[in-house]
């Protein structure tokens, strides 16, 4: 498969170079005017403020990167020669990268995080960075959208390269264009997963919750979009809706890595009014969620159910206040489904 796509790679060298003939200054690359054009059929609803590229040269140093403040694309000027593009949108404010020297290990991935960031903010540090199984906590990432392009090489005459629009490598497309147009096809590189704790009783003396789920992948690298095989817990913040008991959630994820067999399971905190705090899903296999998330027939959107809880009836004129860490009390309630 390589070897076709280099004769067809070669094939449209050999067409730029017959539009005209030019002696070509291997000492003295000079500059093209090349024009990047974002394509989004493959995330309509995609809505970033801007985009960044990164122009990685295939001989080696540093990248040239280039912003755009819009979803259409722009004008630039670059060196001729061969390149390995890189594209996604750059209004993050979560993630963070590394290895941005390098085509393929430029990495995304987010922060250390506390699990009860959701509720008090990220300067709350009880048990910031590390869960109590051993997973690191990190806080959820913001949405991306982002794509390659491959063995570019651009001429005097045009460009020509492998246009992926799909993280399958064997999917790339071989582009000739006389125009000096490369047209990129963002897609999406996050998730987006929702959970609702359906039927909870006495959800009306709750009066805060948070949770965590366990087993998410903790980035990216971009080039190929493979998951990062480590595991980490993320904080997740929870809305309750009183009128229909129900507790829910919505949280943007790396993923999930498929070679990675360790469980996903949801914990949830929950302050009462009466000033109990009470911690669920450690045990329970009511709050594992694994069979949920392999399951699902759209890993871009994951939804996990979890049906029935039965919150304490609290004391009557208790009276509540700002909890810590300490003394949580852990409710084993493992009921058959």
């Amino acid at each position: 498969m390589r070897r076709l796509i280099r004769i067809s790679l070669l094939l449209c060298l050999l067409i730029l170079s017959s539009c005209r003939h030019k002696e070509f200054c291997i000492h003295h690359p000079h500059d093209s005017r090349v024009r990047v054009v974002f394509d989004w059929r493959e995330a309509p609803e995609a809505d970033p403020l801007g985009m960044c590229v990164f122009f990685y040269p295939v001989e080696g140093g540093q990248p040239y990167r280039y912003d755009f403040n819009n979803l259409q694309g722009g004008e630039i000027t670059i060196k001729v020669g061969r390149y390995h593009v890189l594209t996604y949108n750059n209004d993050t404010e979560a993630v963070l990268f590394k290895g941005k020297d390098n085509f393929t290990t430029h990495y995304a991935y987010t922060r250390f995080g506390d699990i009860f960031e959701p509720i008090f903010g990220n300067g709350y540090n009880s048990m910031r960075g590390q869960y109590a199984d051993g997973e690191d906590v990190v806080i959820t990432p913001d949405m991306m959208w982002g794509c390659i392009a491959s063995e570019v090489e651009i001429t005097d005459d045009g460009v020509c390269y492998l246009c992926h629009k799909t993280k399958n490598p064997e999917d790339a497309e071989p582009v000739v264009d006389a125009e000096h147009i490369i047209t990129l096809y963002p897609a999406e590189l996050t998730c987006i997963y929702t959970y609702e704790i359906l039927n909870v009783t006495n959800l009306k003396h709750v009066t805060q919750a948070c949770a965590t789920i366990s087993g998410m992948a903790g980035g990216l690298n971009l080039c190929d979009q493979v998951l990062d095989s480590k595991c980490v817990t993320l904080p997740l913040e929870s809305y309750i809706d009183k009128s229909s008991s129900i507790i829910s959630g919505r949280f943007i994820t790396f993923g999930h890595n498929e070679d990675n067999e360790d469980p996903h399971r949801i914990e949830l905190y929950v302050w009462m009014d009466d000033g109990q705090k009470l911690l669920y899903g450690t045990d329970s296999e009511r709050f594992n969620v694994t069979g949920q998330v392999h399951s699902a027939p759209n890993k871009r959107r994951v939804h996990l159910v979890i049906d029935g809880l039965d919150l304490p009836q609290p004391i009557e004129n208790g009276h509540g206040y700002r909890p810590s860490v300490d003394d949580w009390d852990v409710v084993e309630e493992d009921i058959m489904m």
